[in-house]
């Protein structure tokens, strides 16, 4: 899943998108994209706001580390998946799968698929009928 991430990092840091880094790490503290400063742009002309899309597992959890080359000025924020997961839900496209008893949900293109649920009644089987609950595959 593309997830924009941003970071203010003040006004006198202004005009350097080549020398903002990050990383991302998992909530174990596990590094899942090393420091880089691969696609890393200035919202706007001058702000010192930098921004970058990540492309990430629906599942990951965790945060960005956002650091300025050569110094010790850092900045971290939360990735926050489930919020984007759960608006694409609501806004998105969704089908109901008869042949594999299955509920999948869309990005707001209707196209990028964010989430699939198996469907079962209330006896556990799998179903399009009578659904009683669902779980994520």
């Amino acid at each position: 899943m593309k997830v924009l991430q941003t970071a203010n990092l003040g006004y006198s840091q202004r005009g350097i998108s080549g020398s903002i880094q990050y990383a991302v790490y998992d909530t174990l503290g596990g590094e899942s994209v090393s420091l880089t400063n691969s696609n890393v742009y200035e919202v706007g002309s001058n702000t010192g706001i930098y921004g970058v899309e990540l492309n990430l597992s629906t599942q990951f959890s965790g945060s960005i580390l956002w650091k300025v080359e050569n110094t010790n000025i850092y900045a971290s924020e939360e990735i926050k998946i489930d919020q984007k997961m759960a608006r694409y839900i609501h806004t998105g496209r969704w089908i109901v799968d008869e042949n594999n008893n299955q509920m999948i949900f869309y990005e707001d293109d209707n196209v990028t698929e964010v989430a699939r649920y198996d469907l079962k009644d209330k006896n556990g089987n799998p179903t399009v009928e009578s659904i009683f609950e669902r779980t994520k595959v």
